[in-house]
């Protein structure tokens, strides 16, 4: 009996395992866009939890499937997006001009004394915010210059910027903006920049938990999130020093990610170590704020600043940029 058992559930970790893995290139079937978002915004620790139980049946196992319940292992850890920094982020060449950029969704929290304190601790030189509403610009980040705020979407700069489209809902009947582009004037010449916040599946995870299957809603948010990607993924095509950073609302392992930003560097997910998380709730934690760049920089640190009472924390990332365009 326990032999019998023992196989099933090996084949069974070994499918959910493979499943998983697959997850950045999963189709756009309309039936899978529920069991997608149920695995992306789920708790995923149960993978590993359910992986670390085979070796209870370690005596019905043969050698070969001991061994590759290892790799089974490591398969859960990457889907726990726990990460070990790329190799050759260590090897970059520093350039004199460096930049630095942090990004924050403080919809959920965040007074002013929190943000004041990582605006003075990290001094960063662009300061990115999402649901960012009815904030008196006046009153934060007093030592920027270059300030403004459009639908919840603030930006606050020590160098002179110049805004160049604001993307609104409004193209398909949605309401609020998920998407502004700058241009930025730095000491080496000029950055292009968007700060973002694309569409939440938010309401078709509170239906999964509630045992309400809603196919159509589902479909109609994924198409939105896919629209506000493509559109912004184009604007950033063949940019040089080309930066976009705020609240994707979108893992890096989600196929609409994949589709759209894998021309750009993801800082955390090139020079981050361990768990990461961005976004956290009761039960768990996933990474959905990013700040992505283009080869021109070289990513010199990056981290999850764990300051803010929210249910996001920032992200702040350090850049060296050659001296010449």
């Amino acid at each position: 009996m326990f032999k019998h058992l023992s196989q099933g559930y090996f084949i069974f970790c070994c499918g959910m395992c493979f499943l998983v893995t697959l997850l950045p290139w999963w189709p756009t079937y309309e039936i899978l866009t529920i069991p997608k978002y149920a695995l992306l915004f789920g708790p995923r620790w149960w993978l590993l939890i359910a992986v670390i139980g085979l070796f209870f049946f370690w005596r019905y196992l043969s050698k070969a499937q001991l061994w590759f319940s290892s790799l089974l292992i490591l398969l859960s850890l990457n889907f726990l997006d726990f990460q070990l920094p790329s190799p050759g982020s260590y090897f970059s060449t520093s350039t004199s001009d460096k930049i630095s950029v942090l990004s924050a969704n403080i919809g959920g929290g965040g007074s002013k004394r929190e943000l004041d304190y990582i605006g003075f601790t990290r001094k960063p030189d662009i300061i990115l915010l999402q649901e960012a509403r009815n904030i008196a610009l006046s009153t934060l980040f007093i030592d920027y210059d270059f300030k403004e705020c459009i639908s919840g979407l603030c930006i606050f700069s020590k160098y002179p910027f110049k805004r160049v489209k604001v993307l609104s809902r409004k193209l398909f009947e949605g309401w609020g903006t998920f998407a502004i582009f700058y241009q930025i004037e730095t000491q080496f010449g000029q950055v292009s920049l968007a700060n973002v916040h694309f569409e939440t599946p938010r309401s078709v995870l509170m239906g999964l938990i509630y045992r309400f299957f809603d196919f159509t809603l589902a479909n109609t948010i994924e198409s939105n999130r896919q629209f506000e990607a493509e559109l912004v993924s184009l604007w950033s095509k063949n940019k040089p020093y080309t930066l976009i950073v705020g609240d994707f609302n979108m893992p890096e392992d989600e196929n609409t990610y994949q589709r759209n930003f894998t021309h750009l560097n993801n800082a955390i997910g090139i020079k981050g170590i361990g768990f990461n998380a961005t976004k956290h709730t009761v039960w768990h934690g996933v990474r959905i704020d990013h700040i992505l760049y283009s080869d021109d920089f070289k990513l010199k640190a990056v981290d999850v600043v764990e300051v803010i009472n929210g249910d996001h924390q920032p992200v702040f990332a350090t850049f060296s940029v050659g001296n010449t365009y």
